[in-house]
């Protein structure tokens, strides 16, 4: 699959089934800068943050940037094109494995961060990860595509750790995981995360930058320590 051409913005990036998870595709500035959150639960849904950036010095991302930031209309035609196309996945997946993985409506939140334009859209995805006794085990449907062609955030239910990752992530903290854009995943993804016999957990999250820290506490609402 190739991923969209930046010129045709967001347009094209909620269109998921076509740019985001890319088979053989080439990195794009999009790609470097955007980031994929999945904050796990112990019943294996997911909270998830799709992100996409917009450097605000360069006219063009500022107008596509200022038009999700200002039409409303846009901004709901967007998020079901989002949903749709998540749940579009989700349904290929289904298909595979046997449970239901379901996208429930997705919103849209603007950000600034310096130069930077931040459009986070959030949803939740029932279903995402298999619930193995004290385990929960991330896996489809990363493992079924080559690579994201953005920077994939893991974070583990609150009070559990990772204690499995393939493949080998970039950075990587104890409960919270990241690749960046268009790592190889393949059929070994996996990710494994486990509750801890109670008095061992600490704390000991990697700083992820600034803009995580921001689009977690905006739109996952859960606090996290970050040196």
């Amino acid at each position: 699959m190739s991923t969209p051409a930046r010129s045709f913005g967001l347009l094209c990036v909620v269109l998921l089934s076509v740019g985001v998870f890319a088979g053989t595709a080439a990195a794009t500035d999009s790609a470097v800068n955007s980031q994929f959150i999945v904050e796990l639960d112990t019943n294996g849904d997911a909270n998830v943050v799709f992100t996409e950036t917009f450097d605000l010095t360069d006219p063009e991302d500022r107008a596509v940037f200022e038009d999700v930031r200002d039409d409303e209309a846009f901004r709901q035609v967007a998020a079901t094109q989002l949903q749709q196309g998540m749940q579009s996945i989700s349904d290929e997946t289904n298909q595979r494995v046997d449970r239901e993985l379901d996208v429930g409506d997705a919103t849209i939140e603007t950000v600034v961060d310096g130069e930077t334009g931040i459009v986070g859209y959030q949803f939740r995805w029932a279903n995402l990860a298999v619930v193995d006794g004290d385990r929960v085990v991330l896996s489809e449907p990363f493992s079924t595509y080559d690579a994201l062609d953005r920077e994939l955030i893991v974070l583990a239910p609150e009070g559990y750790e990772l204690t499995s990752i393939s493949p080998e992530p970039a950075r990587q903290g104890e409960d919270v995981a990241s690749w960046p854009g268009f790592t190889e995943f393949g059929e070994d993804f996996e990710v494994v995360a486990t509750a801890p016999d109670i008095g061992t957990y600490g704390s000991g999250p990697i700083a992820l930058g600034g803009s995580l820290l921001l689009l977690t506490t905006l739109f996952i609402g859960r606090d996290r320590e970050h040196p």
